[in-house]
């Protein structure tokens, strides 16, 4: 390599005015410099530099380099000229790091913009010279010791400039420093858009600014008072780690802090462990994800995947607390399970073999690492639950232990889930003896979480222990309080409760009497209980709608005969009683169905006979008369009559049939002829009273409202009903009404009309 140390002086010839390079004097100064002109390329480059009055760093076409500057007041002009550009010494331009802090302070708003042209001048290979436009050419020059500054070294080295000139269309350089009287039109939209990159500090406005994230946060630690430092020459432009704060990174563009934070999180996986600068990124990522958590997740992610990688190496678990502090939205939290999860629960698997006091940070691991459908987790959870159910071991109070120190809402739900599945007798036994020992304070805390079935095996253990608890069906009832909607719907919520109230036991008949009464008697049954409740079908306390539901609902389950003839005879009277059944076939099935199940519990017998009462009440006066029912009734004892006489005579349902009679002679008719006077054999002497009463208080009040048309239509119906014996019968009313009439005319005076006159 030649290094040739040159020095000129400019001469003016007085008739031409033309300018001419001649070699400057030797003094003791010049000693080493070649006094002879180079050739005349050299020679064109150093001519330039003495009109531009500055400095300039050129590129000569045969590959060489020149640097020259114009000193003094007679214009001499020093030259450095090389063979390589790359091996040019250091000119004069260099500048203290202090003064361009206080240069580029005092320029900020023109550093960055500037900064991102010098970039593109290596970035793209036809990157446009960029045009400076001072007062000063010293002003020029501390622009281009700044972009030099901010460069890597080879780039540095490589930049030509000229810090003044006359003529920028003429000069080759990549940085041109032009004055105000420079041959350039500053204005020119086509020039400031499409050919140069014009910064202009006399007042032009430049070419518009390109975003460049390298420039931005170059220019911002420029001003800060903290220089970049250049990057590597394999990836000259790639961020290094800037030592940026909070504040900062705020005020930067969004691109740019994206791109500032990626060479952060990029930055993560060159450090080792335990190095300070993860530190520091740590903190700066948490600082930064309170302003801007999406910015901040990529270093977010790197520090996670850093702190895992370092923990796997070493065989340790890493720091999940810290972990959980940083910025992670929910997809990057899913990004990171579906990278680490797999691992965490191998590493809970393997951890499963030591006690089980252990186990409380590998899963803590799993669970943040989200491995739910993992073996390790499932197998872990599979064996806290068992030993949850053997409180008299140890294995329960360390199982309870991991649980309150993990502390973890979805774990305790599926351990609680298992402890609910397949709850056999022996199961629900230890469940509860679980919630008696010390450690159920855990399941109490958290029966909130717990499945229905373990929360009501728990209420049950609680309740059970205290001291006047309830019990038996009481409890039964309490527990019931507790589901959905307050009451037992599904058999097999009936089996839990039934084997956490009685066991194995038979409930006594005060229990069944209330469970009776508690849920359906169908769902007792489907339960397979429902033979237990035969001997309330048999000995009642009452006879009312539960009853014969339960009745009802037995005879779809294996009975005795008595027993189901029991059932058939309540379902029977109760169906008749509705007007569901007729009146002949429900006489015919009472009398068989009642010797069946003979004997017949009083209470029993009496409720049948009131809802057979209350059919016939209800029946058709003329289907009674034609009927076995009549019959029936005139042989009645007084459980029937009595509540059949109650059921007619009562007030409301007496008048309002004594308001509707005289425009019903059919009725009339019918009902003369079942209450007319009788004796006989089959004819008990209740039903002779009755039948007098019920036709004195019934049917006497219509009388006076008949005219001669209802009571020729009520004698036309009493022919039809006695047969044979019509015209017996027409008689017998017509003696019957003569008499009432004169009853009436000794005790109320004249008749009134008891309703408007029939058709």
């Amino acid at each position: 390599m030649a290094i040739r140390r040159l020095s000129y002086r400019l001469d003016e010839e007085p008739v031409t005015g033309a300018v001419r390079l001649i070699p400057a004097p030797a003094g003791p100064q010049e000693q080493e410099k070649e006094q002879s002109l180079e050739s005349a390329e050299v020679a064109e480059y150093v001519l330039a530099v003495g009109h531009r009055r500055g400095l300039s760093r050129s590129r000569l076409p045969g590959g060489g380099a020149l640097l020259c500057a114009t000193v003094g007041a007679e214009q001499q002009v020093d030259a450095v000229h090389v063979d390589s550009l790359d091996e040019l010494p250091a000119s004069t331009l260099d500048l203290v790091t202090e003064r361009l802090v206080d240069f580029a302070r005092e320029n900020a708003s023109r550093v960055e913009p500037f900064l991102a042209d010098v970039r593109r001048l290596f970035d793209e290979r036809a990157g446009r010279q960029i045009v400076v436009a001072e007062h000063d050419p010293r002003t020029v020059a501390h622009w281009v010791a700044l972009a030099c500054a901010s460069l890597p070294r080879p780039y540095a080295a490589s930049l030509t400039f000229s810090t003044w000139t006359a003529e920028p269309r003429r000069a080759p350089q990549q940085i041109l420093g032009i004055g105000p009287d420079a041959d350039f039109d500053r204005f020119d939209g086509p020039t400031l858009d499409h050919i140069y990159r014009v910064h202009d500090g006399i007042g032009g406005q430049g070419s518009t600014p390109v975003p460049d994230t390298w420039a931005e946060v170059t220019a911002r630690q420029w001003i800060e008072g903290t220089p970049p430092e250049p990057g590597a020459d394999d990836d000259p432009f790639a961020l290094a780690r800037p030592t940026l704060d909070v504040r900062q990174l705020v005020a930067m563009s969004g691109d740019a802090r994206r791109d500032v934070v990626r060479a952060h999180a990029a930055s993560v996986a060159e450090q080792s462990a335990g190095s300070p600068v993860i530190d520091e990124l740590y903190t700066l990522c948490q600082e930064l994800g309170a302003e801007d958590r999406a910015a901040a997740e990529p270093l977010a992610l790197a520090l996670v995947r850093h702190y895992m990688s370092v923990a796997e190496a070493q065989g340790t678990l890493p720091d999940l607390a810290a972990c959980e502090r940083l910025p992670l939205s929910t997809e990057a939290r899913m990004r990171l399970r579906g990278e680490f999860g797999g691992r965490a629960d191998d590493e809970l698997r393997r951890r499963l073999r030591a006690p089980m006091e252990t186990w409380t940070e590998p899963l803590r691991l799993a669970l943040a690492m989200g491995a739910d459908a993992g073996r390790g987790l499932d197998e872990a959870m599979q064996r806290l639950a068992r030993a949850l159910l053997n409180p008299g071991r140890r294995e329960c109070a360390e199982a309870v232990e991991v649980l309150q120190a993990l502390g973890h809402t979805g774990l305790n739900r599926r351990v609680l889930k298992l402890l609910a599945l397949h709850l056999t007798d022996h199961k629900l036994d230890r469940l509860r003896d679980f919630a008696n020992a010390p450690q159920g304070e855990w399941l109490l805390r958290n029966i909130d979480d717990a499945p229905l079935a373990v929360r009501l095996a728990e209420a049950a253990a609680r309740w059970r222990r205290e001291p006047g608890g309830p019990r038996g069906a009481e409890l039964f009832g309490a527990l019931t309080k507790l589901l959905p909607g307050r009451r037992v719907n599904d058999v097999e919520t009936l089996k839990l409760l039934w084997r956490l109230v009685w066991g194995g036991r038979q409930p006594d008949r005060v229990d069944v009497m209330r469970l009776a009464r508690t849920c359906t008697a169908r769902l007792i049954i489907d339960a397979g209980f429902g033979i237990r409740l035969v001997g309330l079908l048999k000995e009642p306390e009452r006879v009312d709608a539960e009853l014969v539901d339960l009745a009802r609902a037995l005879l779809s389950v294996s009975l005795g005969p008595r027993e189901r003839a029991t059932a058939e005879l309540l379902v029977l009277a109760k169906d008749f009683a509705d007007g569901k059944v007729p009146v002949g076939r429900a006489v015919d099935g009472l009398g068989v169905t009642l010797r069946q199940a003979s004997p017949v519990h009083v209470v029993l017998r009496r409720g049948v006979d009131e809802l057979i009462a209350r059919g016939i009440a209800e029946v058709d006066p003329v289907d009674l008369c034609r009927s076995r029912g009549l019959r029936f009734l005139m042989a009645a004892e007084g459980d029937v009559l009595r509540p059949y006489r109650a059921y007619l005579l009562d007030d409301s349902a007496r008048e309002r049939r004594i308001h509707a009679l005289p425009h019903q002679p059919a009725h009339i008719a019918a009902l003369y002829h079942a209450w007319r006077p009788r004796h006989g054999r089959g004819v008990t002497v209740e039903w002779q009273r009755v039948a007098d009463e019920l036709l004195a208080r019934i049917l006497a009040p219509v009388l006076p409202a008949l005219d001669d048309w209802t009571l020729s239509q009520v004698a036309t119906e009493l022919a039809r009903l006695a047969q044979g014996r019509g015209q017996q019968r027409v008689q017998e009313w017509n003696a019957w009404r003569s008499r009432q009439a004169q009853v009436r005319a000794q005790t109320q005076g004249p008749p009134r009309p008891l309703g408007p006159p029939g058709p």
